[in-house]
């Protein structure tokens, strides 16, 4: 295989005139093709001289150099965008390679330097994943010469003679696959501090499909499976009594060694690795088997220095030297290391945890829940500390055994179950890749090789992958471009890829329009209308690519294409499209397992198309392209927009809420067909106007709570052979969370259903105020079971390396277990339960922080004497949050009314929900007509008095012509009562003249001191029970967040940081003082008959109070929230 870089020219090596002449001249036969490319490598002589020098100054003495003509349409400013000439060279992979940023005086960048041969090979012999090779020139490799443990191995000296196989004669019927699944049961050594094995269990399925599902019945039936164990005697120790005459029963009653006893675990590693190597599997299984098994396993080789000779049967490549085992990333999902996939050279790896958490929602993704709620078995979990009691007799020990076999028989029946093979075969054959790479979860390398192939079929020079090392998250590239690689015995590079798992980084540019979602609960139908893969949608729809769009050099967002030339990303996306109509097509005819493959089929053709604009967008991504991924979201943003000002402005429909692909339409109907055919309406108008754009009805809901964004729930509405069925249907709401009791979850469950139901709002808010009173009681007398408190929250990474573990329960516990010998339950990657406790006696009151009173449920167990649940913390912080929330919505109970169900103290929840309250401007009391109401909740303008040195608060002006002129009250001679002060001017108690100066002075210093309350900046959380207040800033983005008001309890808390004082707060209150000073207003508010007496009276006041109300006009002037730019309403473009 040779290297394939491509070195661009400088502008003076093939000048456009001067090539644009040669190709008219060869088009109009002037001129022998030969002869132009004779001509082509003169004019590239220059060229070929200094890349010549560059390569010999590198020892590469083997090399071709070719004028080719290729295309260019990405990211690199220092490369055009057109189709021009370049230099090719080829030269051997076993010489170094150029460097990435090499420059010289003839050619401005390379292009390739960096390209694997595995790379090279599938794209240019166009060999889309697991599929029949024609080899047409091959040697037979001698017993001396074979590197691979393969019972036939061949040498192919040239790359070009192996092809695909095309002809229906060479490609026969798919065949089946060897599956092993493996499963370890370890042991801790106390003295290292490391997992040693105690026993091996394989199960082994010997003819598994890869084209269409397994059923139980197939892998079930006779001959299908075998399985055996491999067990040795611990330290010091021997088999239990009547163990060894047990075990060999059992191998005579099977006809074969099921159960293997070994002296030591040096002997027990050679034994598994005869017994895998006669097996010769095609892929192994395993749960975590990437993270822990195999790990485990290398690992304990290496120590007890098992022979290469031996230890390397477990892949099919012979291999002298252990590679580098430790983990290339620490982020948990990353896969296995580049070591381990390395050991296991020539099969597969199947690790169903991270299948699971591909393919599934799940609150935990360990074996035991997997196996409960995917496959309706009970699993034993036997702990690490508790393996060595399992030796002290024949039945524990056989026990431990069968466990042992059953963990490995669980792993390849999720695996049959989830499809997991045809599936991650299809995405392979789609995108191109490594079938490996596709069951390690590794979706940004599908969509890489998918795009590889097609830019390479049409010419085009692809952007070089650039690799980080994984090892430390500070390493930078090296000044000569050179890469960490893992070397293998062949000499063949295999780069350690950066595959983004879990990323969390937020994207530099705006994502899809979340709208402001109208607040409350609908009990009228409400129809949610979904557009059909958005972003791949608008790709096809506007002709978005890198050869159509022109893109800036301003960060100007770039515009739509005008070139009717299709697209490569259009044409490749519509391809998918149509094979998947197809594939859907032949589905309605279909049944049995072969209905099951074309659903495989169109399962994997929509996740690669909907996968295809992230590679846009990610910033790691070979294919990255902002200005595309930015265009990309504009267009659904505005797509959005219009679609909601055609449905409420055509249509005339309330839209309540809308995100990013999707819009909720208020009907206002009780009858559903009247519904649905306004959803018909609203489809038929948005679809018109695209063409292949599509809006569908993607739900119909009798009742909703919509709380904000992106937290709903609602009664969805579907039909099943001609039934009508209630669904409720929860998103982003606290019971969908997996760090929340399971006790939270049911109560919270029961008053959404409350909520939901179509009770009246007085009968809902007594019954989830009796369920409150009776969860709380049952709480406090023992009466819930002990799994209802358990909280869960997964490691993204081992619990050392959490720099603020001391905050955080669950890596406090998975902290605890390590040092109790615990090795599962406790690794990157695991969920962990815990429950807070407090001490006998004591209850919340204790100094010790929450993560500090975390505790398995087995050491609460064990140690229920001295500790127990706490349970003011679950009543607080469980169920009150869950429910205050829910209710948030509901007339006739609030959170101190809640928290006083639950016997908590109701004033500690009475100021917080307050202050949100005044937070909340979406419907500002500004606008209503009513003066009362326009200022509820403003503070009074209080005013000293300079003789009694008391303070009183000043009345408005209109209240005072109130009671004078239209009234006639006697109160305004009442010198005490306050309102009177405008009448002289005179303090009420003292009856000392307060002058207008004075009045005007103090008003001023009223408003700055409000003023300054604001630009205190406190910022304090919105959810009612999250007590956090704050001047500083949380930088961190979480979802659609804006930058600095996530909640630094997150993830604890889901709230969002408000301003406690905001310029709503400010303008509103300074405006309140203009009103109270306003005289002239009232001449407006009274009657006609009164208007003389109160226009004397307000000419008589105005001099008074003129300086005062001129003075808080303009301070209340100065505040921008009182300002509208016109031009933002009412642009002209």
């Amino acid at each position: 295989m040779q290297r394939c870089v491509y070195a661009i020219p400088s502008d003076s090596v093939f000048e456009d005139p001067v090539i644009a002449k040669l190709e008219q001249d060869v088009k109009d036969s002037k001129m022998l093709p030969t002869a132009f490319h004779t001509k082509l490598h003169e004019m590239a002589s220059g060229l070929k001289t200094n890349l010549t020098k560059l390569l010999l100054d590198r020892n590469v003495s083997n090399f071709s150099m070719k004028p080719v003509k290729r295309n260019y349409a990405f990211e690199r400013s220092d490369i055009e965008r057109k189709e021009h000439y370049v230099l090719k060279i080829s030269y051997p992979f076993k010489d170094p390679p150029l460097p990435a940023d090499l420059k010289g005086e003839t050619f401005c960048a390379l292009l390739g330097t960096h390209s694997s041969a595995l790379e090279l090979f599938l794209i240019k012999r166009k060999i889309k994943g697991p599929s029949w090779l024609s080899i047409s020139k091959f040697t037979n490799c001698s017993t001396a010469q074979r590197v691979s443990w393969c019972k036939f191995e061949v040498t192919v000296d040239c790359s070009k003679d192996i092809k695909v196989a095309t002809n229906p004669e060479n490609t026969r019927e798919i065949p089946p696959v060897i599956v092993t699944a493996i499963n370890l049961k370890t042991v801790i050594n106390q003295k290292q501090n490391t997992n040693e094995v105690a026993s091996a269990s394989v199960v082994c399925c010997h003819k598994a499909k890869i084209d269409t599902p397994m059923l139980a019945s197939e892998w079930t039936r006779s001959g299908m499976l075998s399985h055996f164990t491999v067990v040795r005697k611990l330290e010091d120790g021997l088999f239990p009594m009547g163990f060894s005459k047990e075990a060999a029963d059992k191998n005579a009653k099977a006809g074969s060694n099921i159960i293997s006893t070994e002296s030591s675990e040096r002997a027990l590693l050679n034994r598994l690795m005869i017994e895998l190597h006669k097996l010769d599997s095609d892929i192994l299984v395993g749960h975590n088997i990437s993270g822990f098994d195999l790990d485990v396993l290398l690992n304990r080789v290496k120590a007890c220095k098992v022979p290469s000779s031996m230890w390397s049967k477990i892949g099919r490549l012979k291999r002298s030297e252990m590679p580098r085992l430790n983990k290339g990333n620490t982020v948990f999902g990353s896969g296995a290391s580049p070591g381990i996939m390395s050991c296991i050279a020539g099969r597969l790896l199947c690790d169903t945890f991270l299948c699971s958490r591909d393919l599934l929602k799940e609150v935990s993704y360990s074996l035991t829940e997997l196996a409960k709620t995917q496959l309706n078995k009970n699993r034993k979990e036997i702990a690490p500390h508790d393996i060595p009691r399992l030796f002290q007799s024949s039945q524990t020990l056989m026990e431990l055994i069968e466990t042992g076999e059953t963990d490995a028989w669980l792993s390849m029946e999720l695996m049959f179950h989830l499809c997991v093979l045809p599936l991650t075969r299809q995405l392979t054959n789609i995108s191109g890749n490594l079938w490996g790479k596709t069951l390690q979860g590794a979706r940004a390398q599908r969509v890489e090789y998918l795009l590889l192939h097609a830019f390479h079929a049409k010419k085009f020079m692809v952007p070089d992958k650039f690799y980080s090392p994984k090892e430390s998250k500070t390493a930078k590239r090296k000044p000569d471009g050179s890469e960490d690689k893992v070397t293998n015995d062949l000499g063949v590079n295999d780069e350690i890829e950066n595959e983004p798992v879990k990323s969390k980084k937020s994207a530099s540019y705006a994502g899809g329009l979340v709208l402001e979602p109208k607040k409350g609960l609908y009990d009228k139908y409400i129809l949610l209308l979904d557009f059909n893969s958005l972003y791949p949608s608008i790709i096809q729809e506007y002709n978005i690519c890198f050869t159509t769009v022109e893109r800036s050099d301003d960060s100007l967002i770039s515009r739509l294409p005008s070139s009717k030339a299709t697209g490569v990303l259009p044409e490749l996306l519509k391809n998918l499209v149509e094979r998947r109509k197809s594939v859907k097509r032949s589905m309605k005819s279909a049944t049995g397992l072969k209905h099951q493959q074309f659903d495989i089929q169109q399962q994997a053709l929509k996740l690669t198309a909907n996968s295809m604009y992230g590679c846009l967008g990610f910033s790691n991504s070979r294919f990255y392209a902002k200005p595309l991924a930015e265009l990309i979201t504009l267009q659904g943003r505005e797509i959005l927009q219009q679609t909601v000002d055609l449905v409420q402005n055509n249509l005339n429909f309330e839209v309540i809420y809308g995100d990013t692909d999707s819009i909720m339409i208020y009907t206002g109907l009780d009858d559903i067909n009247k519904a649905k055919s306004i959803a018909g309406n609203v489809i038929r108008e948005v679809n018109k106007k695209y063409k292949c754009l599509e809006i569908d009805l993607d739900g119909v809901y009798k009742r909703m709570l919509l709380l904000k964004k992106k937290k709903y729930a609602a009664v969805k509405e579907q039909t099943k052979d001609g039934k009508i069925y209630k669904v409720i249907e929860r998103k982003g709401l606290d019971m969908v969370r997996r760090d929340w009791s399971l006790l939270s979850k049911e109560t919270g469950d029961f008053c959404l259903e409350q909520i939901l139901s179509e009770l009246s709002c007085e009968e809902v808010v007594e019954s989830i105020h009796d369920k409150l009173r009776k969860v709380q009681e049952d709480m406090r007398n023992g009466q819930i079971a002990l799994e209802k408190y358990i909280i869960t929250k997964s490691l993204t990474k081992p619990p050392e390396a959490y720099p603020d573990a001391r905050s955080q329960p669950h890596v406090e516990v998975a902290l605890r277990l390590r040092k109790l010998g615990y090795t599962s339950g406790c690794s990157a990657g695991d969920t962990v339960p815990y429950i807070i406790c407090c001490e006998q006696g004591k209850g919340s009151s204790t100094s010790a922080g929450i993560a500090q009173r975390a505790r398995h449920p087995d050491e609460l167990k064990k140690d229920n004497e001295n500790l127990m649940i706490d349970i003011d913390y679950y009543l607080a912080q469980q169920i009150h949050p869950v429910v205050s929330r829910l209710c948030a919505s509901i007339e006739g109970t609030s959170p101190s009314m809640l928290a006083n169900c639950l016997g908590l103290d109701p004033s500690k929840f009475q100021s917080k929900s307050s202050e949100v309250a005044n937070n909340d401007h979406s419907g500002s009391v500004l606008g209503v007509a009513d003066d009362e109401e326009r200022y509820r909740g403003c503070e009074p303008l209080t005013l000293s008095c300079p003789g009694c040195s008391g303070t009183f608060d000043c009345p408005s002006i209109i209240s005072y012509i109130r009671t004078l002129a239209v009234e006639k009250s006697t109160d305004v001679q009442d010198q005490s009562s306050n309102t009177s002060f405008w009448n002289k001017l005179c303090c009420p108690k003292c009856q000392v003249e307060v002058p207008s100066v004075s009045v005007a002075n103090q008003v001023k210093k009223r408003a700055e001191l409000f003023i300054s309350t604001y630009y205190k900046g406190l910022m304090t959380c919105d959810d009612e029970t999250c007590d956090y207040t704050t001047r500083s800033l949380n930088l961190r983005v979480i979802g659609d967040s804006e930058r600095g008001t996530v909640c630094p309890n997150y993830p604890r808390c889901n709230g969002r940081l408000v301003r406690q004082y905001s310029e709503a707060n400010v303008y509103k209150q300074l405006s309140y003082f203009c009103y109270l000073l306003d005289a002239n207003r009232c001449i407006d508010k009274v009657e006609a008959k009164f208007k003389i007496s109160v226009e004397k009276e307000v000419a008589r006041i105005t001099p008074l109070v003129e300086l005062a109300s001129l003075t808080v006009q303009k301070v209340r002037d100065r505040c921008g929230y009182g300002w509208v730019k016109l031009g933002d309403l009412f642009s002209t473009s």
